[in-house]
């Protein structure tokens, strides 16, 4: 939530928001024993916000004025979220009157994935097989807007597959790469993958590329 940074600023708005919840304090269903401590930290900032703006201020001043603001802001974000942005009894035309963010209720749908992943397999390391995968609609190594991350199917095996669905083991990585460890015996053997793209809702994308290495 952002809240003004320059002291005046603040105070304008702060100013502007507890009044209008002291206007609908009834409406808005909130109680006076939870509304009233925020009316003292709101008095104690602003005489010290007067008191560092005074001529003959002092470093003390400054830094009360500093604390008092702190203490108030951090009472302020708590009360905010709990009895403003999400509370029934508050519209949308008063949180915009009371300068605080309006938040859609509507989830957004998650689409279903339409692309599938790319993917390239390092071999570097004695023994293990690197899976570095990207969207294959983008050049950036990760995983796609709405996409929770990759189905890896994978299996030790001579021939190719037919299908990803014929590779026996079964993995998920939510991010860029993926590890795979082997012992020396499985050295000069190959290692078939394949992978797609998974939503949070478990939906799945279409399958990419069968592709194989070998354990170096």
């Amino acid at each position: 939530m952002a809240i003004p940074k320059s002291l005046s600023a603040f105070s304008d708005w702060e100013k502007n928001l507890l009044n209008h919840v002291q206007t609908h304090l009834t409406a808005f269903a909130i109680q006076s024993a939870v509304f009233d401590p925020l009316l003292a930290l709101q008095t104690e900032f602003e005489t010290a916000y007067a008191r560092a703006l005074a001529p003959n201020k002092g470093a003390v001043d400054i830094a009360e004025r500093n604390r008092a603001r702190a203490a108030f802001e951090k009472a302020l974000r708590a009360f905010i979220k709990a009895f403003l942005l999400y509370s029934p009894y508050v519209s949308d035309k008063d949180r915009d009157e009371m300068r605080i963010p309006i938040h859609d209720t509507t989830p957004t749908p998650v689409p279903v994935p339409t692309t599938f992943p790319e993917y390239s397999i390092d071999t570097s390391i004695p023994a293990r097989l690197i899976v570095h995968f990207w969207d294959e609609a983008s050049k950036q190594r990760g995983k796609p807007k709405g996409v929770h991350g990759a189905e890896i199917r994978w299996e030790e095996r001579e021939d190719a597959p037919a299908k990803a669905e014929d590779l026996s083991n079964s993995d998920f990585a939510t991010r860029t790469p993926r590890t795979f460890a082997f012992t020396g015996d499985n050295q000069g053997r190959k290692v078939y993958f394949c992978l797609r793209w998974e939503n949070n809702k478990d939906e799945k994308g279409p399958w990419g590329a069968i592709v194989h290495a070998i354990v170096p």
